[in-house]
């Protein structure tokens, strides 16, 4: 790929290809406002995505640019060869017939519309695609940098160490290595560090921890927040039935997990943005005759749960 080619590429494509999803949108749509992918803390989105210019900008650092710039910022060691190798391995470049096994929005060379929806359905369906990633090893968190990462996002090591396991990966098209936590999702894990967010493996799925039949069931976006919550209540024997979503997109796949079990109440735990609330509103409007509470009250001023413990356990 040639850097012409990858700076067409869809600045919002793919962020949404790595778990990233805009909180607010500007200026009829063709600006989206994101919390910042390449540093912590920005809890009140200042990242700034211009549609029609393609292009980015972190007001909380002063720094902008196009895809390649922003590939760069989240791999500080990366080459120019790097970012490019990186971008066509997504798939969303508009002369590329390739896909990406981590993003939830597939897009293909094919103009024809229904091809697209059933690449996207065996997507979300759980069907393995081409792996972007390649896991070399997975262990106990041993990594100093993974560590610090955690004690960032106030999440007790301890607990940590119950639910995640540190893998080392690389893209498939690189030598270059990296450590992350990784959380077991699907055939692979969803994986976090300081410099990288997205799914490694080949391909993703709900998380489903203790489902037992006369428990109260508690519904996370995403597995930080659940630790976060662990953490915070200091809660190391938690007992009570855990689905986590992982994506928004895989809600449906959520409800008919739930109408498989009896469970006395259910608890969301869901983002305070537009896609938490969508999703908030289809649970009270599909889950029937169980009790639904809506718990994003708790971390009302923040995004989501773990936005908030970071401030409070300051």
């Amino acid at each position: 790929m040639r850097a012409k080619e990858a700076r067409t590429i869809p600045i919002n494509e793919f962020l949404d290809s790595i778990g990233v999803r805009p909180q607010k949108t500007r200026s009829s749509g063709n600006e989206l406002w994101y919390s910042s992918p390449i540093r912590d803390g920005d809890n009140d989105p200042s990242f700034k995505v211009d549609i029609r210019k393609n292009l980015w900008f972190d007001f909380g650092i002063h720094k902008g640019g196009n895809i390649i710039d922003l590939v760069l910022e989240l791999e500080k060691n990366a080459t120019i060869q790097d970012v490019l190798a990186i971008l066509e391995k997504t798939g969303l470049y508009r002369g590329s017939v390739g896909v990406s096994s981590s993003v939830s929005r597939i897009i293909t060379k094919s103009s024809d519309k229904a091809e697209k929806l059933e690449v996207a359905k065996k997507s979300l369906a759980g069907e393995k695609e081409k792996n972007a990633f390649e896991i070399l090893s997975v262990s106990g968190i041993t990594n100093k940098d993974l560590i610090n990462y955690l004690a960032e996002r106030k999440i007790d090591l301890g607990i940590a160490q119950t639910y995640l396991k540190q893998i080392k990966f690389k893209p498939s098209n690189r030598v270059k290595s990296f450590y992350a936590l990784g959380f077991p999702n699907g055939d692979g894990f969803e994986a976090r560090s300081g410099i990288f967010k997205g799914f490694v493996g080949n391909h993703k799925d709900l998380s489903k921890i203790n489902l037992q039949d006369g428990t109260s069931l508690s519904i996370f976006e995403g597995f930080m927040d659940f630790l976060a919550f662990l953490s915070y209540y200091d809660n190391t024997n938690f007992k009570n039935s855990v689905i986590i979503l992982n994506s928004i997109n895989l809600r449906q796949r959520a409800l008919e997990e739930i109408a498989k079990h009896f469970f006395t109440k259910v608890y969301l735990f869901l983002d305070n943005d537009e896609g938490g609330e969508s999703t908030k509103e289809f649970f009270k409007e599909n889950i029937q005759n169980i009790p639904v509470f809506d718990k994003s009250d708790l971390y009302k001023n923040y995004k989501d749960f773990n936005k908030m413990t970071i401030e409070d356990m300051k």
